[in-house]
């Protein structure tokens, strides 16, 4: 698992510990100490690496960027193990997820599996990817929604990394692992986890890189970068309209509703987004159709020559409200049952808790056993009616 550490007043220490509190030799932490020398790393570590003898390898990478890509890149580059993953130096990991990551890609000949992820001590669910409640196997780039999943947090095949040609865009600051993920979503065979195990997100850090304010040309540098390559256009139609509708609904809106639900909205950032949103439709149409009717109310005034900040901050309210009608209907009626407007997207969303469930696999298949059961017992009794008359 590599771990890049950019400021030891995280708390490195915690997880570096939870990927090898499990006794598996094979686990190992690979510390990327990232424009830090790596004597102060190593120092913090001590104890950890005195008892781990093997398991804590720590490098230095002083590129002079403040973008957590390039240790990522870095740490993917040098590892030597047939699994990698990328974890946040204040995250942690529970006691069985690494185990039953690996034991999940093995058993299903995975490229990649996706953690489940909970946040904070109150381990509430992070409700992405919403895929299709009662799929556990090889999972869609579209029918999944996949995208909505933008870091790659679980386990990756080594060989999968080169074999896509797997990297994070070095330095972003913010969204770097966007194109990462994409690719490896639309390329590989990917698996939800199953089982106790999950990645376990804490906002207790003095200072994140991604949550710093910019402008928004910056913030969504990554996306622009992504949408003008070969690749993402080479894409199936079904799958450039659910990156495209996830890309609208989630980070524009985000954008917006990280600046106040639109009332810091500068000119200069409403310029930025109506840039974005042009080209999210240039490369998806549809998708300004899919998003929520609140959604496309503000991405039309968004596209105006001169937007009403008060308009957008209007339809932010009414968007962050799920018992509104306009908040649930899609912003053109006739999509009403596409699998990327927002009633079937709201709805995969609220049942992701139960798909999540490490009980859902097996039931599924108990449902299957006792169903077949059933038409054997029916098939026989059939059969001997017909016999005995």
């Amino acid at each position: 698992m590599i771990i890049a550490v950019h400021d030891l007043r995280r708390n490195v220490s915690r997880a570096v510990r939870s990927v090898i509190q499990d006794a598996d030799p094979t686990i190992r932490a690979f510390i990327v100490a990232h424009n830090l020398p790596v004597e102060d790393v190593r120092l913090a570590l001590a104890d950890l690496i005195d008892e781990n003898p093997g398991r804590v390898r720590v490098e230095q990478l002083d590129d002079g960027i403040r973008s957590p890509s390039g240790p990522f890149n870095y740490g993917m580059r040098s590892s030597t193990a047939d699994y990698v993953g990328i974890m946040g130096s204040d995250d942690e990991l529970d006691p069985t997820s690494i185990r039953e990551w690996r034991a999940c890609a093995e058993a299903r000949h995975a490229d990649a599996v996706i953690a489940k992820v909970v946040r904070g001590a109150n381990r509430g669910l992070v409700r992405s990817p919403a895929k299709r409640v009662w799929k556990f196997g090889a999972l869609d780039f579209a029918k999944d929604r996949l995208s909505y999943r933008s870091a790659p947090l679980g386990l990756i095949r080594r060989d999968a990394v080169e074999r896509f040609d797997l990297r994070l865009l070095e330095g972003a600051g913010n969204g770097g692992d966007l194109p990462f993920v994409t690719r490896l979503w639309a390329l590989g065979r990917v698996v939800p986890s199953t089982g106790l195990g999950a990645y376990v997100e804490h906002a207790d850090a003095p200072a994140r890189v991604t949550w710093a304010a910019k402008p928004i040309d910056e913030e969504h540098g990554s996306i622009r970068w992504m949408l003008s390559g070969t690749f993402i256009n080479s894409l199936r139609p079904s799958y450039r309209t659910a990156l495209g509708t996830k890309l609208l609904r989630r980070n524009v809106m985000d954008s917006i509703r990280k600046r106040d639900g639109g009332r810091a909205l500068t000119n200069e950032d409403m310029a930025g987004l109506r840039r974005s949103i042009q080209m999210i439709l240039a490369y998806a149409p549809r998708s300004r159709w899919l998003v929520s009717r609140a959604h496309g109310a503000m991405i039309e005034e968004l596209l105006r020559d001169a937007p009403r900040r008060e308009v957008i901050v209007g339809w932010d309210e009414i968007a962050a409200n799920p018992s509104h009608r306009d908040s649930l209907l899609p912003a053109r009626l006739r999509f009403v049952l596409h699998r990327q407007a927002q009633p079937r997207y709201a709805a995969a969303a609220a049942l992701i808790k139960v798909g999540s469930s490490r009980y859902l696999p097996a039931a599924v298949r108990a449902t299957i056993a006792l169903a077949t059961t059933v038409v054997a017992i029916v098939a026989v009794l059939v059969v001997r009616s017909v016999s005995s008359g």
